[in-house]
């Protein structure tokens, strides 16, 4: 059985779940129990979301193959996570991710020990933020403010309200992650 932890980091698009995640890596950096993959995503990287790209082939093939940890598809791309994350998981490590909330119960399946944590802010704030990435149109934002804001629940083991600094969320986010690291080992 897996001694480690999956933890997911979830909520919608403009809460600031990646500035948390590097906030916390940050802070957890050179302990080695603490793994912050990269996704893996069919589009090119930005300022605003720090990932690896592959093309859609690359991803339709890692898919058939089973060669990712996890994979799904938002928004019209591909996300994936690199297969070795569940030996790694296995072995006891805790690994954080930015992932969709449709792929918790895959996650569930896949890995021993799954946490849930939801970032979040209010909706002016989201909208505000994902206006700056400038992306998609103010009509692209709506619709997707609308699909995220009819997702049901899945289990949410910490919410940060992500209004305050991100220094502030990332520490949260970075003791919840050192309690995960601390239960394990109890």
């Amino acid at each position: 059985m897996s001694t480690g932890a999956f933890v997911c980091v979830v909520g919608p698009s403009g809460a600031g779940k990646d500035a948390l995640i590097g906030g916390a890596q940050h802070r957890l950096a050179g302990d080695p129990r603490f793994l912050f993959p990269r996704r893996l995503v069919t589009r090119a990287s930005s300022a605003f979301e720090d990932h690896d790209s592959l093309s859609e082939d690359a991803f339709a093939h890692g898919v058939a193959e089973g060669r990712f940890a996890l994979s799904w598809r938002a928004h019209g791309l591909g996300y994936a996570l690199p297969g070795e994350l569940l030996a790694a998981v296995d072995r006891g490590a805790c690994a954080v991710c930015n992932v969709s909330r449709t792929i918790i119960p895959e996650a569930r399946r896949r890995f021993g020990q799954v946490r849930v944590v939801l970032v979040t802010a209010p909706a002016e704030v989201i909208t505000a933020r994902l206006t700056a990435r400038g992306r998609e149109s103010a009509e692209a934002i709506a619709a997707r403010r609308a699909r995220e804001e009819a997702m049901d629940d899945v289990g949410v083991d910490l919410t940060i309200v992500n209004t305050g600094t991100v220094e502030d969320g990332a520490e949260r986010l970075a003791a919840f992650l050192a309690r995960q690291v601390a239960e394990a080992i109890a």
